[in-house]
């Protein structure tokens, strides 16, 4: 069994660590949040799972919690990084700080690039890329929820000698109950994925409604089926080979997301910060500099960016 560390636990991060422990492995927890990793170490972690109706929820004991990434041991095996895009820089400057850097490090996020960035720092041969196809949220700091699973996720190696190595890490995931297979091409899931976010996700932050709500509402499905069409084209100008009918299978993927709120209109409910600068923002960059049309994204990344900015105001307790 590996030693593991996860960093960022929110729904995605509890999810996975639940699952981890689950299958034996030795799991460290690492978040900033020092309230959720105390109540995870008196009461445990629990995952609720509509794909175990019959065994029940996933529980188990957390009692390995860390609040900061410096602090890990050396001997680690794996570190998945599933903290929220924008603070990915903070946790490679604490894991850079670390006597002995983690010989495999998984970007367990969401958006464009970020494995890319991460290589920058620690070299291509270190780093691993997931693309998630489940969503969840947190119903208590002990709880977590997967809302939704469109099995497999995917797992792909920077560094193409590495194709072993990721497919043991894929037989991993998939052997702790996350069924995940093994890529030689990371980017086309990663554009798909990021394509599909793109193109609900901030419509759905900007309006406080569900997906099945947007989807159903034909002016805001217009908006989608727009975002869509643009980001697709820039995809296939980066050269990403995606199939003929992906807009059709992106419609039909989205339709099914049903009362769920992605996680951008959960930051925007909190009051927080958004991925959006690395989702549609990184898809009107390339669309730019390809001289291919991303007004859609465009407007959306800073409708986007214009709520946060309220957010911070009211944080502030002042005017802009």
């Amino acid at each position: 069994m590996g030693k593991i560390a996860v960093i960022g636990i929110g729904p995605m991060g509890s999810i996975l660590g639940a699952h981890l422990i689950k299958a034996g492995h030795d799991v460290f927890l690492v978040d900033v949040r020092k309230d959720r990793l105390l109540a995870l170490q008196k009461e445990g972690l629990t995952v609720r799972d509509p794909r175990r109706q019959i065994s029940g929820d996933l529980a188990v004991c957390a009692d390995k919690i860390l609040f900061s990434a410096k602090d890990l041991p050396p001997d680690l095996d794996y570190v998945f990084i599933c903290t929220k895009t924008y603070s990915l820089q903070h946790v490679a400057a604490e894991l850079l700080a670390m006597s002995s850097p983690p010989p495999k490090l998984i970007i367990f996020q969401n958006g464009l690039d970020n494995e890319d960035n991460l290589a920058e720092l620690f070299g291509f041969e270190r780093v691993f890329r997931n693309i998630n196809n489940f969503a969840g949220m947190m119903n208590s700091d002990t709880e977590a929820e997967i809302t939704f699973f469109h099995r497999p996720n995917y797992l792909g190696a920077l560094d193409k000698k590495n194709g072993s190595a990721g497919r043991d890490l894929a037989a991993i995931l998939s052997a702790a109950g996350i069924e995940t297979l093994f890529t030689e091409d990371i980017k086309k899931p990663e554009w798909e994925k990021a394509i599909l976010n793109a193109g609900l996700a901030p419509i759905s932050a900007a309006t406080g409604l569900t997906m099945k709500e947007v989807m159903d509402f034909s002016l805001l499905r217009e908006m989608v089926e727009n975002l869509l069409h643009e980001s697709i084209g820039v995809a296939r100008g980066v050269g990403i080979p995606l199939a003929d009918n992906f807009f059709e299978h992106c419609l039909s993927y989205l339709e099914k997301g049903g009362y769920h709120k992605p996680s951008m209109l959960l930051d925007i409910e909190r009051g927080e910060s958004t991925e959006i600068d690395f989702m549609n923002g990184r898809i009107a960059e390339y669309g730019s500099r390809l001289g291919l049309p991303v007004f859609y994204n465009r407007m959306i990344t800073a409708v986007i960016k214009g709520l946060e900015k309220n957010a911070a105001n009211k944080t502030k307790g002042g005017a802009p």
